[in-house]
């Protein structure tokens, strides 16, 4: 059984479900587990994703203003690995190779014997839903349902660690981009429930909306998490400035109180796949740092409290 992934979720899903040995390609973008990283690459993508993050969004828009896809597909080389399975998305053609482009090689390239499996999700039980998709698919059920037996258990732990509710929960903003902001939406806001808190000027399902500057003044979060789409730490990093500049830190207190964060954002919260556990995992510590403190020395690499002028302290 060969199986090519299009898209990192798809990859990790993959060795989730204990399939890592018949991965024969993978997207330019799949990076964990560190073993797919010398597998082929069948994608390549036309926006530098090294600029900041005004550049990238200029670049991006202007590919999809001109109908010109933001990502290769190397049709050759994918032919050549014969996969039984092709894994791909059809939720956001920024995020990974369209569907259309997908299907238009299926036709000519690959044929019938290729069967497509295509991940949509909107909500995290989208996301459980498709690794059981995938799992009863590739007959792996067994580890699907190990795999969802953990997450059940890891949010009841969470859930009944957090004390009963007070009157207000605590008010939580992610920012998923910088230029311009834009705020986590889709299953975002359902991890905030989850941990006991109320996510700020997102919806469940919906996705990322854009918001102006003034429209974040008038908002007062109790925490304030940073993980842009596609950014590590230390991109974020290299932001400082524009971040500074793009958020109304002076009408805010939340960094003053130690409770805006960076998270790397290539790994986490961003990818609808097993690391979703993990996102949550990240989001209770931020929340509830003095509760979860295991799970902040767990994630150390992957989170940094912002100090209150806005510098920054490792979390190790």
């Amino acid at each position: 059984m060969n199986i090519v992934t299009l898209l990192p979720s798809a990859t990790e899903i993959i060795c989730q479900l204990g399939l890592e040995n018949h991965l024969v390609g993978v997207s330019h973008e799949c990076d964990f587990p560190l073993s797919v990283k010398n597998l082929p690459k069948v994608t390549s993508t036309r926006v530098d994703h090294s600029a900041t993050s005004r550049e990238i969004h200029r670049s991006v828009s202007e590919l999809l203003k001109n109908a010109v896809s933001v990502y290769d597909l190397d049709l050759e080389l994918l032919k050549s690995l014969k996969p039984d399975y092709l894994i791909t998305q059809d939720l956001c053609d920024v995020c990974a190779v369209s569907y259309d482009q997908v299907e238009d090689a299926c036709n000519q390239y690959l044929g019938p014997g290729t069967q497509v499996i295509s991940l949509k999700p909107k909500t995290l039980n989208d996301i459980w839903d498709d690794i059981h998709r995938v799992g009863k698919t590739l007959n792996t059920l067994p580890s699907y349902q190990s795999f969802k037996e953990t997450v059940d258990q890891t949010i009841r732990m969470i859930q009944n660690t957090i004390p009963p509710q007070p009157p207000t929960r605590p008010s939580i903003l992610t920012v998923e981009w910088f230029q311009p902001v834009m705020i986590g939406g889709l299953w975002v806001p359902e991890m905030i429930d989850i941990i006991g808190g109320q996510c700020l000027m997102a919806s469940p399902g919906q996705p990322a909306p854009t918001v102006s500057k003034d429209a974040l003044s008038k908002i007062r979060p109790d925490v304030v998490i940073i993980k842009p789409c596609g950014f590590k730490l230390e991109q974020t990093l290299q932001e400082m400035d524009l971040l500074k500049s793009a958020l109304p830190w002076e009408q805010w207190e939340v960094h003053l109180k130690g409770n805006a964060y960076l998270v790397d954002g290539n790994a986490y919260f961003n990818r609808p796949g097993p690391r979703i556990l993990d996102s949550l995992k990240i989001l209770a510590y931020c929340t509830h740092p003095t509760l979860f403190p295991e799970f902040g020395k767990q994630y150390s690499d992957a989170v940094i409290r912002l100090e209150p002028n806005l510098t920054v302290s490792s979390q190790k």
